[in-house]
């Protein structure tokens, strides 16, 4: 992984916080959208005009003796469907283009406290409803390692953000793996934490039932560092990894209820292999094949039932042009495998399906909690994707289920990489409220893994784009993406055809990503 600079210490010879940030925007509008090496990252839906005010008053305040908070300086990527006060949300919707907040969401509105800058909003998958990193509002995200492959989503922009170096920690949020499948198919590391800890005030809701908050960061001292700030309850030093894991004791998930969690190919099995191996290393007793009887790890329409009223009670407070999810839904600016109907009935109120779901996940905590009492277990091991890392195509093989149907912490990592030099990422599930014990018993994995191979280098654009060129162009690269995919079956979105469509839009006078229309450039091979 690109490693961001870590926030600067106050003092002589430090440099200002409005330096700093003016390089990671200089990093970002170089590199975001480059395609000289494939497909665009495209991990930034829009830059925040006022970073560099927001870190110049940073400045002022240190000159004036203001002490520095707990991610002092830190270049913070918020996920798309966050409000932000000085950014319009469009949770990844061609449809909500232009719907600009009044206030941050409660978690943004605590890392800025905390000091961090919010450098821009990151891409998602439309409405967080999905893996595959496409959007209407913004196109198709690359992953960092190969931009060609598969991001995994729905944080896909936050995680890539993270990976490709330009900032160290991004805001994301999680219903089915939105969190933990981008962060390790991009070498990066997160938590997905126990149901309701942290606060979703200012989250644009998909399934309210089991949608959390959560941050993506570049390694675990850091995911501990922000977690802190979410949640006033943290205990950090609950969350600092121990010398080793002696006393621990773990086991491998084998198979939840009906959902069969072994390794489907060898580089899979080879990175689990290798997690047990360093975990026992360093003093944990690890057991094979757990088998937990009785789960119903099916996710199903019951858990986003009744979002569609909570989406309404959101945008009431925007002055933009949607004012409701039917209202959204008869835009004529779906994705293009929904229809109108399949949008109104997908979130649509239903006081039954809500309480199933919520039954559900109450029975799965319970009786995976009881597995894990009964074997005095500290945590459960699991693949993130039973492949291993990503591929062209999202997985049919992930296992975010087994927390998200449970509402029980799962801490994501990658243990290794494949033949491909792609991460390959473990998730490690304990009892809820135990989240800062998983962060601590992966510090200890991580630490003992040692660093990955960093994501292939991506050449910046010989000529980088403006702040107001970049947050133009990137709508305009979803309107043309989106116009392009319409009538398919699925809506998906060939890299080839992404990477030819962002060079157009950028070589094409008075319609490119600067302020002035940007130069003829020949076409890389």
């Amino acid at each position: 992984m690109a490693a961001a600079p870590a926030a600067p210490a106050a003092g002589e010879g430090a440099p200002s916080c409005e330096a700093r940030i003016r390089a990671v925007q200089r990093d970002i509008l170089g590199r975001n959208l480059a395609t000289g090496s494939g497909p665009p990252l495209n991990a930034f839906q829009q830059l925040n005009p006022y970073a560099l005010e927001q870190a110049a008053a940073l400045d002022r305040a240190r000159a004036a003796g203001a002490p520095a908070g707990p991610l002092d300086c830190l270049p913070l990527a918020v996920k798309d469907n966050f409000a932000t006060a000085d950014q319009p949300m469009a949770a990844g919707s061609l449809a909500l283009l232009g719907n600009q907040p009044a206030a941050d969401a409660e978690a943004v509105a605590r890392l800025r406290a905390a000091g961090a800058i919010v450098v821009g909003t990151t891409t998602m998958d439309e409405f967080a409803f999905g893996i595959r990193g496409l959007s209407g509002a913004a196109g198709r995200v690359g992953n960092a390692y190969d931009a060609w492959l598969s991001p995994g989503g729905s944080s896909s922009g936050s995680a890539v953000a993270v990976a490709a170096g330009f900032v160290p920690l991004a805001l994301g949020s999680d219903n089915c793996g939105s969190l933990r499948l981008p962060a390790v198919y991009n070498g990066a590391v997160t938590l997905r934490p126990t149901q309701g800890r942290f606060s979703s005030a200012g989250l644009l809701p998909l399934g309210f039932v089991n949608g959390t908050p959560g941050l993506i960061a570049r390694d675990m001292g850091l995911l501990a560092r922000g977690l802190a700030v979410l949640d006033p309850t943290w205990r950090p030093e609950q969350a600092v990894a121990p010398p080793d894991l002696r006393g621990r004791r773990l086991a491998v998930l084998a198979r939840a209820g009906d959902q069969d969690l072994a390794p489907t190919t060898a580089a899979a099995a080879a990175a689990l292999r290798q997690a047990v191996e360093l975990l026992r290393a360093a003093g944990a007793e690890v057991l094979e094949a757990l088998v937990v009887p009785g789960l119903d790890t099916r996710l199903g329409s019951d858990f986003v039932k009744g979002s569609g009223r909570r989406i309404d009670a959101q945008l009431a407070r925007y002055p933009g042009s949607r004012r409701s999810w039917d209202d959204i839904c008869g835009s004529g600016r779906l994705p293009p495998e929904w229809t109108p109907a399949e949008c109104r009935d997908l979130m649509a109120s239903d006081p039954a399906a809500e309480a199933r779901a919520l039954r559900r996940m109450d029975a799965n905590r319970r009786r995976l909690e009881q597995a894990l009492v009964a074997g005095r277990l500290d945590g459960l091991l699991l693949l993130s994707d039973r492949r291993g890392g990503a591929q062209r195509q999202p997985s049919p093989a992930i296992t975010c289920m087994v927390s998200s149907t449970s509402g029980l912490p799962a801490v994501a990592l990658p243990v290794a990489v494949d033949g491909r030099g792609l991460p390959v990422g473990l998730e490690i599930l304990g009892a809820g409220g135990r989240d800062e014990d998983l962060i601590a018993i992966a510090a200890v994995l991580e630490a003992r893994r040692g660093p990955l191979p960093p994501p292939r280098p991506v050449a910046p654009l010989p000529s980088p784009l403006d702040l107001a060129g970049h947050n133009r162009l990137v709508p305009l690269l979803g309107w043309n993406a989106w116009r392009s995919r319409r009538g398919e079956a699925l809506g998906d979105l060939e890299p080839a055809r992404f990477r030819a469509l962002t060079r157009e839009l950028l070589h094409r006078p008075g319609d490119g990503g600067k302020s002035e229309p940007a130069p003829t450039a020949p076409a890389s091979p």
